[in-house]
């Protein structure tokens, strides 16, 4: 029985056919970055709509054919838009119907845009503190600016999708000299769970929002909860059912000369 041909034997099939040499020529010639290129065309990474539009130029066909082959022309004139695009793909690879997702504080639809031959994630900051001190409420958070991210370097960092990474800033003095008043930190909503080795997350107290780091107890198996200021005493024994953790801090930005 043959092999139903899989999106990335679709997309190195045509290069190839184009007498394209090598994946980074193609690469070069969409604007598309060469190592995102070498994850669509092993399969690593599923080859998005947008991408698709930006491939299938250099390879002179239609972006729809590039991502559905031979159905393509079934297809043609209901799948218009990128966003068509997406949910007919969800329904093709989900053999049944998929939760409904929780919105978690990092739910936006992601923005994705082309500049110098790069993607750049455009990821949400929002206009709240994670308090390194007492904490505070952020449950009437907005966004008031996005930071441009590559998309490269998040996918080093992350598998995650985009809406669940967002930044916020950092409020007070317990997470000292690690993290300091005024930074921003970019948090995965995703990584609720923190894992056998410490790792710093934004958690939801009485008092709110708070950045601290978490430990596992492997004897216990219970969470010690520290602040890198030794001014500030650790909580030991907390079971991880009882702590809300918002998400993980994968990364931090921090003005100098302030």
């Amino acid at each position: 029985m043959q092999r139903m041909e899989s999106t990335a034997d679709r997309l190195k099939r045509l290069r190839e056919e184009r007498g394209i040499g090598s994946g980074a020529e193609l690469a070069r010639m969409s604007g598309v970055p060469e190592a995102t290129y070498r994850a669509y065309e092993s399969g690593r990474r599923p080859l998005t709509p947008r991408a698709a539009r930006e491939l299938s130029a250099a390879l002179g066909i239609t972006w729809q054919a590039l991502l559905f082959g031979k159905e393509a022309l079934a297809l043609q004139g209901a799948v218009t838009t990128a966003e068509q695009a997406s949910a007919l793909l969800d329904q093709r690879t989900s053999r049944k119907p998929r939760a409904p997702r929780t919105p978690s504080a990092g739910s936006l639809p992601a923005e994705v845009v082309s500049m110098g031959g790069d993607s750049w994630a455009l990821l949400p900051v929002y206009d709240t503190r994670a308090s390194a001190g007492p904490g505070q409420e952020i449950d009437s958070e907005t966004v008031i600016y996005r930071i441009a991210f590559r998309e490269e370097w998040v996918r080093s960092v992350t598998a995650a999708p985009l809406e669940d990474l967002a930044v916020i800033a950092v409020d007070g003095d317990s997470m000292e000299p690690t993290l300091r008043q005024g930074d921003t930190v970019l948090v995965d909503f995703g990584q609720k769970r923190p894992q056998r080795k410490d790792g710093i997350y934004v958690i939801r107290t009485d008092g709110g929002l708070q950045v601290k780091r978490l430990q596992i107890d492997l004897a216990t198996a219970r969470l010690v909860v520290l602040s890198d200021n030794k001014a500030y005493e650790a909580q030991h024994g907390i079971r991880p059912e009882d702590l809300a953790v918002v998400g993980r801090v994968i990364w931090l930005g921090r003005q100098i000369g302030s």
